[in-house]
């Protein structure tokens, strides 16, 4: 739960040992003073001195004087929540504004990622797609390796899933055989999820193939992980008009495999 809170914390831009000093003053209601907070979370006098400033200043801490010293408490996580609710309310106002001065689009955009952080990234951009799409275009096909993207992202239903759930984004996939094992490659509409599979002697495929609106990712979640995303429209029709190809000479999987 820990590390959990910790990389949701580093999403919203906290630095390791900004993390660390915010839920160090959190456990504490009575708030810290400096050298408190630097021998709970063992970062540096110094280093806390100019931290608890910035955390300060971002909302997370607010800070009260006793005597001539600082006692620094933790902004409750409600009031962290609808900080950043009212930040991306007020960025989504300025959006169209910044995609004037963005320039004109290009027909053919290619973005280039690395390792499992690249992968985190990947699902940022499906999700951000798949949320201003048009209802009839909202669906996300994906051919897939399944056990693979698990072991390489263990926390995908929390943070992706369910948001793509939310964005009412229907996700389908052909996935391979092996991947009939994995809780989650399986039909469920609950969780807007159709899955066929490959056959069993179809062997080798280590990838992971999304298409989404006018983009499509390739990815490796095996060493060496990296992969694209290629933004352009004919591209993705094609391998939309694929994909529905393969997908209509697949026989359909009714019931949902017993998990191992």
């Amino acid at each position: 739960m820990h590390k959990d809170v910790m990389g949701l914390l580093g999403r919203l831009g906290l630095k390791d040992r900004e993390s660390r000093i915010y839920l160090a003053c959190l456990r504490e209601r009575d708030g810290l003073f400096v050298f408190e907070i630097a021998k709970a979370t063992r970062v540096t006098r110094s280093t806390v001195d100019l931290t608890v400033r910035r955390l300060v200043q971002r909302g997370f801490l607010n800070k009260v004087k006793v005597g001539r010293r600082l006692r620094y408490f933790a902004q409750p996580p409600e009031a962290v929540l609808f900080r950043q609710k009212q930040l991306v309310e007020d960025l989504e106002q300025v959006v169209p504004m910044l995609a004037t001065i963005g320039g004109q689009k290009k027909d053919t955009e290619i973005f280039y990622f690395e390792g499992s952080e690249g992968f985190r990234q990947v699902f940022d951009d499906i999700l951000l797609h798949l949320r201003f799409a048009p209802a009839d275009q909202r669906d996300l096909l994906a051919f897939s390796s399944g056990a693979d993207s698990l072991r390489l992202f263990p926390n995908v239903q929390k943070i992706f899933i369910d948001k793509r759930i939310k964005a009412g984004a229907w996700y389908k996939a052909i996935a391979t055989h092996e991947s009939m094992k994995v809780v989650g490659w399986d039909n469920d509409p609950k969780a807007l999820r159709r899955i066929k599979y490959m056959p069993p002697q179809v062997s080798g495929f280590r990838s992971e193939m999304a298409i989404y609106t006018d983009n499509v990712v390739l990815y490796s979640p095996v060493k060496p992980i990296g992969g694209v995303i290629i933004r352009n429209e004919k591209i993705a029709a094609s391998m939309r008009a694929l994909f529905t190809l393969v997908w209509g000479l697949l026989p359909e999987q009714e019931t949902a495999p017993a998990a191992q």
